[in-house]
């Protein structure tokens, strides 16, 4: 019974063994004299064997490789006579049907069935040898990617350079060796390095994942190269890096230098050129210079430079500056000279004409560049001389006519007379007629004033004299109107070469409109003082009800007047007294702030001249 039951462990065993062995993933073989005498399931799978009996009392030869026929049966040998085993070791065997696989084998002696044989352990590693094979292709081709790239490579860790590419050392001067046992402090200028390091560092604060790189180079034979290019964050060996690309752009750069350097050239010439000129590029304004600025009141660059020249212009003509601008960027002829209004950054209007050309290679660019005119000297000589034609005009009628009204109203103011006094039950029927006529009479003599060509003599006069005498004439009316009238005089005023009379009457016009212009009382303020240009101003100033923006330019034109009977001709015959003494007289108003008139008369002397 115990035999039996020892025989039945056995064989429990053997078969438990037999069962390990089959499902075992690794293949096993076992060769007694070179010939196959077990092979469990992995190896038939491994070698295409569809039964043991495929396999079993073969030779082993029949699948070795033939790079390892020689080698291998010599090893199964050596084992088996002197026992012991192998390390795994990479071989190739073949299978049944010819096909070769790559293995890593292992010859271990053993007994079996008594006999001395040898086990081999066979583990297919055909998948493994193709990752391997391909992870090689790869590597070789990412090597020959970076080190034929037309760009320099590199890869920085912990202040060092792991890797350079051999375009990267070209560009230097180095070979790749030697560039390898630089420092990037050695290669690039130390602010740059640091300012790179810093962007890196506040880019990986704020999870960015490329950093851009501008530097300057020192190459080996220690000039200077400019480099941009593009750089990332990796993991190499478990360590943070910097891989990068750059690309020599001094080319660009001096291309850039050449484009600024005949820009300056540009804006140097443009400086100096005597006439507002403006560059835009595209509908910004680029460049303004000196007299641009001062056109418009522009105290800072900011306040021109990188605006759209259709800010500066009425909204009004917007279109038709388009229009001129894109028929300049298609034409090298310069524009004909337009009308424009300009809008100055401080409200004011300003009426310009302007006239601009296409601008090629303006730092790279096709640019327009304008050249603007101020017509505010041109308008007010065109209406000097408008009003000059219109004096004219006037003249020749009060030449022609004034003889011919005097004596029929000589004649109605005599019958005038005679009626008020054989009706005296209606006096005011006939004050009214003499009135009228009288109001006539005042119009046809200023017209005689106008028209009557007569020569003045002018002497050298104190001014302030000349004030105060016509101040004291209007003085009673003042008070009449509930007016008062304040002097302001910068003593000692400079004498001025002058006809007194005319002067006077200039004063007299003007003091009395500021008087009437406040029937309801107000205040007048008279004031003189010398500029520092050489001239000496009076201005008069009341707190009437002012004048519009509208009325106030036709002012001095005939009959152009605020007064319910007044003809206007007292101001025209003013400016013309004044324009005589080479001065000027300036009205400005705003309603409800009241007038103000202001006289400039020159204080050097003048030639005696006809006004």
């Amino acid at each position: 019974m115990s035999t039996m039951y020892n025989e039945a462990q056995l064989r429990e065993s053997e078969e438990r063994y037999q069962y390990l062995v089959d499902v075992l993933p690794d293949a096993l073989i076992v060769c007694i004299d070179d010939r196959i005498v077990f092979a469990n399931a992995s190896a038939l799978r491994l070698l295409h064997a569809d039964k043991p009996e495929d396999m079993i009392g073969l030779g082993i030869q029949r699948f070795i490789h033939p790079d390892f026929s020689d080698e291998l049966p010599i090893q199964i040998r050596y084992l088996v006579r002197e026992g012991g085993s192998t390390n795994f070791v990479q071989k190739k065997l073949l299978r049944l049907d010819h096909a070769a696989v790559d293995v890593e084998l292992r010859a271990v002696a053993i007994k079996y069935d008594g006999k001395p044989a040898v086990q081999l352990i066979i583990r297919d590693i055909s998948d493994r040898k193709r990752m391997e094979e391909s992870l090689n292709e790869k590597d070789y081709l990412y090597k020959s990617l970076m080190e034929s790239v037309v760009a320099g490579v590199f890869v920085g860790q912990d202040d060092n350079i792991v890797y350079a590419n051999p375009y990267l050392a070209e560009m230097y001067g180095y070979t790749v060796d030697e560039l390898l046992a630089l420092t990037p402090q050695d290669l690039i200028e130390p602010d740059d390095v640091e300012r790179i390091k810093s962007k890196v560092i506040d880019g990986l604060v704020h999870g960015q994942k490329q950093f851009p790189i501008k530097c300057r180079g020192r190459k080996r034979d220690g000039s200077t190269i400019f480099m941009e290019g593009n750089s990332s964050i990796i993991m190499l060996d478990g360590r943070m890096s910097l891989l990068g690309t750059l690309q020599d752009v001094t080319f660009k750069y001096e291309q850039e230098r050449k484009l600024r350097d005949s820009a300056k050239l540009y804006q140097k010439m443009i400086k100096f050129v005597p006439e507002p000129i403006i560059v835009t590029d595209q509908g910004l304004i680029v460049y303004a210079n000196k007299l641009a600025m001062q056109m418009v009141g522009a105290c800072e660059e900011a306040q021109v430079v990188g605006r759209s020249l259709l800010d500066f212009i009425h909204t009004s003509q917007h279109a038709q500056t388009i229009e001129a601008m894109v028929q300049v960027m298609q034409s090298d002829d310069p524009t004909p000279y337009q009308e424009l209004v300009l809008i100055c950054p401080n409200g004011r209007f300003l009426d310009v004409e302007m006239s601009s050309i296409r601008i090629s290679d303006y730092m790279g660019k096709d640019v327009m560049l304008s050249v603007i005119r101020d017509l505010t000297e041109r308008k007010r000589s065109e209406e000097v001389l408008v009003r000059s034609e219109k004096l004219s005009a006037i003249g020749q009628l009060a030449a022609g006519v004034a003889h011919e009204i005097r004596n029929p109203l000589t004649a109605l103011k005599g019958f005038t007379q005679l009626l008020s006094a054989k009706y005296p039950e209606r006096p005011h029927y006939f004050e009214i007629m003499a009135n009228e006529i009288d109001r006539i009479t005042l119009i046809v003599n200023e017209f005689m004033t106008l028209a009557k060509p007569h020569y003045t003599q002018f002497t050298t006069a104190q001014l302030e004299p000349i004030l105060r005498s016509v101040i004291a004439i209007l003085e009673t009316q003042a008070i009449l109107l509930n007016v008062e009238i304040t002097v302001s005089l910068e003593r000692p005023l400079p004498q001025v070469h002058c006809s007194e009379n005319q002067l006077k009457q200039v004063f007299l016009n003007v003091i009395k409109n500021a008087i009437e212009a406040m029937p309801g009382g107000g205040l007048v303020e008279i004031s003189a003082c010398v500029h520092k240009d050489g001239s000496v101003r009076i201005r008069i100033k009341d707190g009437g009800p002012g004048i519009s923006q509208e009325l106030i330019k036709k002012i001095g034109e005939p009959f152009v007047t605020t007064k319910e009977k007044g003809t206007g001709l007292g101001l025209m015959i003013s400016s013309r007294i004044i324009e005589a003494h080479r001065g000027t007289l300036g009205i400005s108003s705003k309603a409800g702030e009241g007038t103000v008139v202001e006289i400039t008369l020159p204080v050097q002397e003048q030639r005696s001249r006809r006004p």
